[in-house]
């Protein structure tokens, strides 16, 4: 038989097994419209709260500049080696991480299960979080923000407004008296404003954020009961995120337009205004300028490759999912420069925003910068609300700005349930005919398990689950996915699927330092952070206060329950698979890549070779790819 006819032969057996096997009641996956529209969500992903919310009270937290330095570090030898490695994989694959891993290297199933577990878990806090935005959203309709003030009944005798505080002076000079102005008049006590030793003094929207929104109790054992508005917001921001994905990747495509695009303008608007408050040089220099001696501690380092993980999306799923809707001949060395550096550039813009504003409010404080605020991840809820109010116009400001936030994480929030969601289709196909109803018990389960966040004592257990969830997890996770190409599967390998979807060529000196960077240098740091962080391990503080051990527990759990996902799911596949092979004969068999890793390649391949062009963004005479199919139709 000649060659043309084998090949005329294998494509009609290709064809009657894709009618045999693959059910035409089971729905195809689908795909993005557009690769602007991945693009922007995987933009959008990346730029969330975790630049303009975790970023700062991290980099707070550990010194300003240090971090700083340290952070950018993380990205060039962790953030964009992974982020390259993940967005391969899954375009490659067009899998979900469950689905990717168990085909690549059965054996690390498991790692895929790790990103879906913790995606869930991020979710369920991550979700509060933009509660708090809607919160602060709907109490800015008011003809004056509420957080200026310090003659409120949530108050305490330690309140300090700047704003009350000028008013006072001038009325003082002007030997004018005024009650209102010029005293905390909610106390028993009256006392003079002017009075409030300065180091005792706490700031207007601290109060505001923790007495009034959170009404924050005194420990994480006094947990307190469920506060109603609060778990109204975290209802608002489920029914957002089901809306916006009830009818697939393609709506929150379109979604991710605005989303992606509308936080810049603000975020400049701040800056400006930012960087013309008096004492804002003080704060970019606690920001800009690196305490060298704080480069000496680990957990500067941790914090800041965690927060690479957390900022790039990568580690939890999202950003293997979102390529995974890609086709297959997209640009992805293209989209991880853009992503990447766009987002390490948002980050420290933020940044810049936050600092110049916690400069001023160091002055009217007269606190030294690491002194003026105490709560944690609560600082972007101080310094950016404390600045719109002294804007012109501030209400106005204020529903922009908090809109503003409630977009940045919403569509981060988007790829963690998509991540939940393309597990439960990929191992369930029939189901995507059921997405509405799939997508309403997911948030609906999501939200139930985020309630305790809702009570007085909801901000302790924010504080351990961002510690410890998105903590040591993505750190495992992370090692496991440079382990996995770079020694079970082979960066040959890697280096030609790369190839063969985008046609990137290196030269000699970039491809080595790729390979270099992903074999050694990568691993070798994050693995030698984790062994320092856990040698050096201390109990978790929130200002002043230091978590019990049994919280620190929990955390532990929260930790280990993802973590442990990897080698039970090795264990399992060892003792479940192939009993008729020896047990070395069946390790090897499980560490190489199944024939459905390269199913979706195939399938492109031969529509490439029928179109004699590149299938996808670049071939306007092919709309849409061949159907992409996943190992539960084989």
């Amino acid at each position: 038989m000649t060659a043309g006819k084998e090949k005329a032969v294998m494509a009609m057996d290709s064809e009657s097994m894709a009618t045999e096997e693959f059910p035409e009641d089971v729905p195809e996956r689908g795909h993005w419209s557009g690769r602007f529209d991945f693009l922007l969500a995987c933009l959008g992903t990346a730029v969330g709260l975790g630049n303009v919310w975790r970023f700062p009270y991290l980099c707070y937290k550990n010194g300003g500049g240090a971090f700083v330095l340290a952070y950018v570090v993380m990205v060039f030898l962790i953030g964009m080696p992974v982020f390259l490695l993940e967005l391969t994989m899954g375009q490659y694959s067009a899998f979900g991480p469950s689905k990717l891993f168990s085909s690549i290297a059965p054996i690390f199933k498991g790692v895929g299960y790790a990103m879906v577990i913790s995606a869930s878990l991020v979710s369920i806090y991550y979700n509060m979080i933009i509660g708090w935005t809607l919160f602060y959203f709907v109490d800015s309709f008011r003809s004056d923000l509420q957080w200026q003030y310090c003659h409120h009944e949530f108050n305490t005798d330690k309140c300090f407004s700047d704003v009350d505080y000028h008013a006072c002076k001038s009325l003082n000079d002007s030997n004018v008296f005024n009650f209102r102005t010029c005293y905390n008049a909610t106390f028993a006590a009256v006392q003079n404003i002017t009075d409030i030793s300065e180091s005792m003094r706490i700031s207007a929207p601290e109060e505001y954020l923790n007495n009034y929104m959170l009404g924050k109790s005194d420990s994480f054992e006094n947990f307190g009961t469920i506060r109603w508005p609060l778990m109204v917001s975290l209802l608002a921001a489920w029914i957002v995120v089901v809306l916006s994905l009830l009818k697939g990747i393609k709506t929150s495509g379109r979604v991710v337009y605005f989303t992606a695009t509308f936080p810049y303008v603000i975020l400049i608007i701040l800056f400006i205004r930012g960087v013309t408050l008096e004492g804002s040089y003080d704060g970019m220099y606690f920001y800009l300028v690196p305490d060298f001696v704080k480069l000496m501690d680990i957990q500067v380092w941790q914090d800041a490759a965690i927060q690479v993980f957390y900022s790039f999306s990568i580690a939890g799923g999202g950003m293997i999912t979102y390529a995974s809707y890609n086709k297959f001949h997209n640009n992805l060395i293209k989209d991880v420069l853009i992503i990447g550096i766009g987002d390490m550039l948002t980050s420290l813009f933020s940044g810049l925003v936050v600092f110049s504003m916690l400069g001023f409010m160091a002055l009217q404080l007269q606190k030294s910068i690491h002194e003026v605020v105490s709560s944690g991840t609560g600082l972007a809820f101080i310094a950016y609300p404390d600045a719109v109010a002294r804007m012109p116009v501030a209400t106005l400001w204020a529903l922009m700005f908090f809109f503003m936030l409630f977009l940045l994480g919403i569509d981060s929030q988007f790829a963690a349930v998509e991540t939940i969601l393309t597990f439960v289709f990929d191992q369930f196909p029939k189901t995507r005919s059921k997405k509405p109803v799939v997508v309403c018990v997911v948030a609906g389960l999501l939200f139930l398990l985020g309630l305790p966040l809702t009570a007085n004592g909801g901000i302790y257990l924010l504080e351990v689950m961002d510690t410890y969830a998105a903590g040591w997890p993505y750190l495992v996770i992370g090692l496991s996915e440079l382990f996995v190409v770079a020694y079970v599967y082979g960066m040959s390998k890697f280096m030609d699927d790369l190839k063969q979807m985008t046609d990137w060529n290196p030269g000699a000196w970039l491809r080595s330092h790729l390979l270099v960077t992903i074999m050694t240098i990568s691993p070798i740091v994050i693995g030698v952070i984790l062994l320092l962080s856990w040698i050096n391990f201390h109990p978790l503080s929130l200002g002043d206060y230091i978590f019990p051990m049994w919280g620190n527990a929990i955390g532990w759990v929260m930790a280990i329950v993802p973590i442990s996902a990897i080698p039970i799911g090795a264990i399992w596949q060892v003792c479940t698979k192939h009993k008729d092979m020896s047990f070395f004969k069946r390790l090897r068999y499980l560490t190489k890549s199944t024939d459905e890793w390269r199913a979706n390649a195939k399938a492109n391949s031969t529509a490439r070779g029928r179109n004699g062009t590149l299938n996808g963004y670049d071939n306007p005479a092919l709309t849409e790819p061949p159907p992409v199919y996943t190992l539960s139709h084989l």
